[in-house]
């Protein structure tokens, strides 16, 4: 699979073709109601980024020094776990870019209290990787928590992250296959009119009832919906969120509400113009366009 993913790049026609077949076969199995160990959930330590991507789908390019709040993130993996019985498939301590966050650890220590066995993983640009300290290491391994690390074309020293997480006995793995090949980036590009199919855009979305965010009490079913008011602001646009885009976890009485929730469409999605989504991207950073969204 290593190799076929190698020689295959996101930018041939090969990929897209296989790419388009296999998300509208796929949902018919990935919007079946889940069970919670189905749920891949990301908390956000931080909004922010310093790398600031083109087209990132969490607006990050937009933000500035915005970090979760830490004690309104504990009530949130707290009730959540409540909720989930302390099992769902995987939690990202995720972002923006989460080592900007210095209660960081906290966040990871609270996150395995509520998750425990559960894979807990932080997903970064490594940029920081090398100066975050030792008690970034040995809490990270203390709670088994894997560094998921994505190679973008920037100066890091490989290497030596290799030798910090070995040392420290903590797992090592790369974001999108970002250790056999280039970084690539999509655009996956919004309709403010919001005339798109909501029912074919969420068959297309490869996050649709598999990726979470949790964030100030809501779940979400993707990172775009959690953060358009980013956009909405930097762009004096008005792409509405209402409350049946999102679940408020301190008013679901069970999972399997939450589950139901989200085996269906969100009104948002008549937003997300997925078969427009143009894969293979060269990585650039953003110019605060927006072009780059819409």
């Amino acid at each position: 699979m290593r190799f076929f993913r190698k020689i295959v790049p996101y930018t041939s026609g090969l990929y897209r073709g296989l790419y388009y077949v296999y998300i509208r076969l796929a949902s018919k199995v990935r919007l079946r109601k889940k069970k919670p160990g189905g749920m891949n959930v990301q908390i956000h330590a931080a909004e922010n980024c310093n790398l600031g991507c083109k087209w990132c789908n969490a607006f990050s390019p937009l933000i500035e020094d915005r970090l979760a709040d830490l004690n309104a993130l504990k009530r949130d993996l707290s009730r959540f776990s409540e909720l989930s019985g302390g099992r769902i498939g995987s939690l990202a301590v995720s972002g923006g870019e989460p080592l900007l966050n210095p209660q960081l650890l906290e966040i990871i220590k609270h996150a395995r209290k509520c998750f425990p066995g559960q894979k807990l993983n932080i997903i970064t640009n490594g940029i920081r990787l090398i100066d975050a300290g030792e008690d970034f290491w040995t809490t990270c391994a203390e709670c088994g928590c894997t560094i998921s690390l994505t190679c973008y074309p920037i100066e890091i020293d490989l290497k030596k992250v290799r030798q910090l997480a070995l040392s420290h006995n903590v797992k090592l793995v790369f974001q999108d296959d970002t250790d056999i090949r280039n970084k690539t980036m999509y655009f996956s590009p919004l309709d403010p009119s919001g005339s798109q199919n909501a029912d074919e855009s969420y068959k297309l979305c490869f996050m649709s009832n598999t990726d979470f965010v949790l964030e100030n009490g809501r779940l979400y079913t993707c990172p775009t919906i959690a953060h358009i008011e980013y956009f909405n602001d930097y762009f004096g646009r008005n792409l509405v969120v209402t409350d049946r885009d999102y679940i408020d976890i301190y008013k679901a009485e069970n999972m399997d509400a939450i589950l139901s929730f989200f085996s269906k469409p969100m009104p948002f999605c008549s937003y997300c113009n997925k078969k427009g989504r143009v894969p293979g991207l060269g990585w650039e950073v953003s110019g605060k366009e927006i072009s780059e969204w819409v």
